[in-house]
Formats: C-alpha cells, structure tokens, sequence
C-alpha cells in the first residue's frame, strides 16, 4: 500500500513522495509557481521560452548528454508550461531515479543559456508557434480563454505570438529562469519506487528556494454573451463556457467531475449523442473543466462544417436547459444515468493509478487544491459517495445561463444562421 509523504526541507523545497515498492518505476515532477499568468506585455511568452532552454544544457551537461541521460536507461523527460505552472518531469526504472533526479537538479539550478542554443530554440519555438496557427482547435481554445477573461494573464497564450519571441533578450530570459525557477518556491512530487530519504538528502544539496506560498492573483472578470468572431478556417468551433465558483472544496471538485461525465466528456453524454448521434451533425464534441486560482470554467465544445452551425447551437441550448430542468427544477435525472457517470470517473482514476506519471501529477492536485492525499480505493469511495443532491448542485452551479459565454469561431456564418442563434440565446 502506498502512502504519501510530505516534507519542508531546510532550503523550503517541499517533497511530495507517494513509495510503492511494488512497481519498478518512478516519476519525478518539478514544479514551479511560473507560467503565462505571471507575465506582462512585454514579456509574454517568456516562460515556456524558458521551459525550453532547460533542456539545451547545463555547465556540466551538454543538451546531447541530458537526452542520453533518460534515453539510455529506457525512461523519458519532458515539460509543460501551463498559465499558472511549469513542471519537468520524466518517468524511469526505479533503479536510476537518483541518476535522473540528479539531472533534473541540475536543469533547474545550472543551465547555461549559452547565446547561441537561445537563438536555436527561438527558432524552433517560433515554428511551434507558426504551426499552432494552423490548428484550428487550439487557436479557438486560445480565443475563447480571451473573450471570457479579457486583459487578464489567463486570457494571453501561453506560448506568445512569434514578435513576442522574437524580442525575448537572452538577459531577459536568463533572469527569468533565476527569479522563478533558481530561486522561485518549488515543489517536487514523486511516486513510485521512491525512496523518500536519498530523494530528500539530493534535494537538499540545491540552493535556497523561496518558501511556497498558494498564489495569489487579482480575480478575472468573466465576461458573458454571445460573439461570433471569424477566423480562417473551414470548420465552425462553438463554445458553450460557464464560469465555475469558487472556492472549489474536494467533494465539489469531484461532483464537477461527475457532472462534466454525465454533460459532455463520455460516448454516452447527453451532448456527445445529441450532437454526434442523434443529429449527426458534427464529428468532434466534448466537454471540460479548467481550474485556476480564483476562478475556473466548465466549457463544452463541437466543431462543424459551417452549414450545421445553427443546428449545432440549438442542441447545445436545448441539451442543457433540459439538464438544468431536470437536476435544479424537477430534481428527476435517472438513476442509472448519475451511476454510470460516476463510475466512469471511477474507471478513469483506476486506470491511470497504474501510471507512475499521473499518480506524481495527482499528488501535485491534491497539494495545490489543499486536498487529502487519498490511496486509490479511497478516491474511488469517495466518488460513489457523490450524492444526487450533490450532482443537482453541480448543475446549478455550473449552468447558470444568464453568465454563458457562447462563442462561435471560424467561417462568417449566414446572417439567417446569426439571427437564429441570437434567439436561441436569449430564450435560454
């Protein structure tokens, strides 16, 4: 049986170990309190730039040897930066996790930032960037993010457009990585084989890290309605966005869970087979949860050929109106329905406890959030302990229509289509 273990060590690193000497893995995640949140104009883009240059070397490792280092022994490295995080991590046989914490250590305190590898990666983040231009998806994930919270940092992408990368200085870059990743609060999360006791005594070799600290942001305006904003692309992106209160306590959190299972994220999901089965009307339709410091949103999503736009509208509206109806006003959702959304929620947390990977993310949420660290069997009870009071809550939360957010993205659509879809909003 796993068990969590929490540690301040005396340079303020805090070291999250899940040991479960029965598998023959680790995974080791560093994050730090940095991200597109953080930054100001002038600066956007500049810590996934930074996420980058963590990998093109350190004074004692060249880029060539920190790929060796995890390609040789069979395990993998990679990173992430998201709006309020950064994290480096990598998944390897138990037998080197001291080898790959060791590189991981050295990443975050001595990379080099040598002028050349900067322009190199500049040049490969600005192809990243031109490339995302042509996904239609990520383009309107990124535009709808800005229409709910206008002139706030969760509303800039997180990876910066091209000029802003390219004004990016290698000073600029390098105080950056000191300020947040050298000297920033940091928070390391290990699962697996981990012997919590050599992990923490390497750990404790590095320099002195700010204490952590839960961040701390002016909370966004949400901004509701209805926006039509076109975009070069053959298909329509619809948007159906709800803004999540806050604060969000773990019962909650797992209830929107429930509820995401049951609207928009599942083969059997009210949306998924009104949209895609019964209408036939569009490929692509799920649904999501976003949680940030302060505020989050639930957004369900469906992309289409441009002449299924009104149609795709109306089942979005109609499938959740008759969701509202039923859990907040006749308070009469079926049983089996609420069962089997939960279990599937149960099912996915099964499946991925099999991953050293997602276990050291989990461990992350649950410090972040302020959660209980729970074994897998008791993330599963809890779960079916959801209530359908606490599911009839969720969605009157959740679904409060007079804050929607309806954001349509690509192709003009006809103005008989636009009509239609305004009186769609305002009924609802």
């Amino acid at each position: 049986m796993s068990v969590v273990h929490t540690q301040i060590l005396p340079n303020n690193i805090v070291l999250l170990t899940e040991s479960d000497m029965a598998v023959k893995t680790a995974a080791i995640g560093f994050w730090f309190s940095a991200g597109s949140r953080y930054e100001t104009a002038g600066c956007r883009g500049i810590t996934h730039f930074v996420e980058h240059m963590l990998f093109k070397g350190t004074v004692q490792r060249t880029a060539f040897s920190i790929a060796c280092a995890f390609d040789s022994i069979g395990g993998y490295a990679n990173a992430f930066t998201d709006r309020e995080a950064v994290c480096t991590y990598c998944t390897v046989p138990a037998e080197h996790m001291l080898d790959a914490l060791d590189v991981l250590c050295d990443m975050t305190e001595s990379s080099v930032f040598a002028a050349a590898d900067v322009e190199r990666e500049r040049a490969v983040i600005q192809s990243e960037i031109i490339s995302s231009l042509d996904d239609a998806e990520e383009c309107a994930l990124d535009a709808a993010a800005a229409a709910v919270w206008p002139h706030s940092g969760l509303a800039a992408s997180v990876a910066g457009s091209a000029d802003d990368v390219a004004a990016l200085s290698r000073d600029a870059l390098y105080a950056w990585y000191e300020r947040f990743f050298v000297r920033g609060p940091l928070v390391v999360c290990v699962s697996g084989a981990a012997d919590a006791e050599r992990i923490a005594e390497r750990l404790a070799l590095m320099g002195r890290h700010e204490p952590y600290a839960a961040p701390s942001f002016p909370v966004p305006q949400w901004k509701p309605g209805l926006l039509f904003e076109k975009a070069p692309f053959q298909q329509e992106q619809l948007f159906a966005l709800f803004e999540l209160p806050y604060p969000v306590d773990e019962r909650r959190y797992f209830a929107y869970a429930v509820f995401n299972a049951l609207a928009g994220d599942t083969m059997s999901s009210r949306l998924f087979q009104r949209l895609r089965e019964q209408d036939g009307s569009c490929y692509t339709v799920y649904s999501f949860l976003n949680f940030y410091t302060g505020t989050g949103s639930w957004c369900a999503y469906a992309s289409a050929p441009k002449k299924n736009t009104a149609q795709i509208a109306q089942g979005f509206f109609e499938e959740l109106r008759t969701l509202y109806t039923e859990a907040v006003e006749t308070r009469m959702i079926c049983a089996a329905e609420i069962e089997a959304a939960k279990e599937h929620v149960c099912g996915e947390e099964i499946i991925l406890c099999e991953e050293a990977e997602y276990r050291m993310k989990r461990l992350q949420r649950c410090f972040s959030f302020g959660f209980p660290f729970r074994t897998t069997d008791e993330a599963v009870s809890l779960i079916r302990s959801i209530s359908a009071d606490e599911l009839y809550a969720a969605v009157r939360e959740i679904l409060v229509f007079n804050r929607m957010a309806f954001i349509v993205y690509g192709p003009a659509p006809a103005q008989r289509t636009r009509v239609k879809i305004e009186r769609l909003s305002a009924a609802t």
